[in-house]
């Protein structure tokens, strides 16, 4: 199930405290027809153009609570605000909403109010003011991880100069699919698998069967297995080892593939139980978080892009995440001088790509060449981000002047 938080919104122009938008925002937000409604809160700061914090919301009950950190661009006549990563929790995922509010006054407290939407869920209505006289304390509890569901993460082979994106879906009785993205020939491909996993050594062996779908009728592609290691890396888990494989219509012996290695990861996930009380009127303090910049502005003619990053300079070991509008499309990668594309399609006008620096690697600050194809030309733009602040891209699409 998602949860409809409003994630994002657009402020009317000519609004009186639109410079003024930083510090604490509570409310709460409906849906047409119905009578729930959620806890809204939001943390904002500004500078000039630039707006950035998190955001918090939670069912009426407490039962079901979410946390995002939010960044913002105003343009001259609208500010938007965007969720660049669910912080809390790893799943399930929020609704991703846009929302047109309106500046007012209610009993001396400035008001923030208006109509929200979003592709996928039931409009309604958000308000919005200041400040909030409750506080929560909240036990975060941990599922139990298990090796199925999805997996995403990169695949390389020795006779190539470029990488591939793949991803597994592990389901149940040890069956389940991969789908691999190639930045050279073939374009991408779907493949059914059987996989088996030894809980004593922590292994996992996977074995894929047939080519069921691909992008290009005449291209053949590899059929693959391995050995991977399973392990934890502190909130995800991690697959990693060798691949080998033959060409389709052949066997290792008559058809053998160049090997290579292969990466995996999914984040382990939790839940919480949060409690609401009455107190003292204080703000509620979030959790200090890196500043966002977005650097520039690209457009598009077209939702389905793909998303390249590489080092354009001296590789000295920088290690970079992408996030966009907050899911994690590439984690924890060390970028060298090869291209790692993926293939994404934007949900909304306006998205955020955020380069989250990992590691600065050997030259401060991380520097890295990211290009945006959307099939008609190929942009490519340097973003740089720090351990204090992380560079962003407002992608828009289908602009209308």
């Amino acid at each position: 199930m998602r949860w409809h938080l409003i994630i994002g919104w657009l402020l009317a122009p000519g609004v009186l405290f639109a410079q003024n938008l930083g510090g604490q925002w509570e409310g709460h937000l409906s849906q047409g027809g119905k009578t729930d409604t959620f806890v809204y809160r939001v943390q904002l700061q500004q500078s000039g153009t630039s707006l950035n914090g998190e955001a918090y919301s939670a069912t009426a009950d407490g039962q079901h609570t979410a946390r995002f950190l939010l960044t913002g661009f105003w343009d001259g006549q609208k500010l938007i605000l965007q969720e660049v990563e669910q912080i809390e929790p790893a799943s399930p995922q929020w609704c991703i909403k846009y929302a047109t509010l309106r500046a007012g006054e209610q009993d001396g407290i400035p008001t923030l109010s208006g109509p929200w939407r979003a592709d996928g869920c039931t409009p309604g209505q958000l308000f919005l003011q200041r400040p909030v006289k409750t506080i929560q304390d909240t036990v975060v509890q941990e599922i139990k991880p298990t090796v199925a569901g999805k997996w995403t993460g990169t695949l390389s082979q020795s006779d190539r100069d470029y990488g591939f994106y793949f991803e597994v879906d592990l389901g149940p009785r040890g069956l389940g699919g991969s789908y691999i993205v190639s930045e050279g020939n073939g374009g991408s491909a779907h493949m059914d698998l059987e996989y088996t996993y030894n809980a004593n050594s922590n292994e996992l062996h996977f074995q894929e069967g047939s080519v069921i779908k691909k992008e290009d009728p005449a291209w053949p592609w590899c059929i693959k297995s391995g050995d991977l290691a399973y392990r934890r890396e502190g909130s995800r888990l991690v697959l990693e080892g060798t691949w080998k494989g033959y060409i389709e219509g052949y066997d290792l012996e008559s058809g053998p593939c160049a090997s290579g290695a292969l990466y995996l990861e999914k984040p382990i996930l939790t839940r919480e139980i949060v409690q609401t009380r009455q107190a003292i009127a204080e703000p509620y303090q979030l959790e200090n978080q890196r500043q966002i910049k977005v650097q520039r502005v690209l457009e598009v003619s077209s939702p389905n892009i793909r998303i390249k990053i590489w080092d354009n300079g001296t590789v000295d070991g920088d290690v970079a995440t992408l996030f966009l509008n907050g899911e994690r499309i590439l984690n924890q990668h060390r970028v060298s001088k090869r291209r790692i594309g993926i293939p994404v399609t934007l949900s909304q006008t306006d998205n955020f790509l955020v380069l989250h620096a990992d590691d600065l690697g050997d030259i401060r600050p991380n520097t890295v060449a990211v290009s945006v194809d959307d099939g008609e030309r190929e942009q490519v733009i340097i973003v740089s981000s720090n351990l204090e602040e992380s560079g962003a891209v407002m992608i828009k699409q289908f602009r209308v002047d």
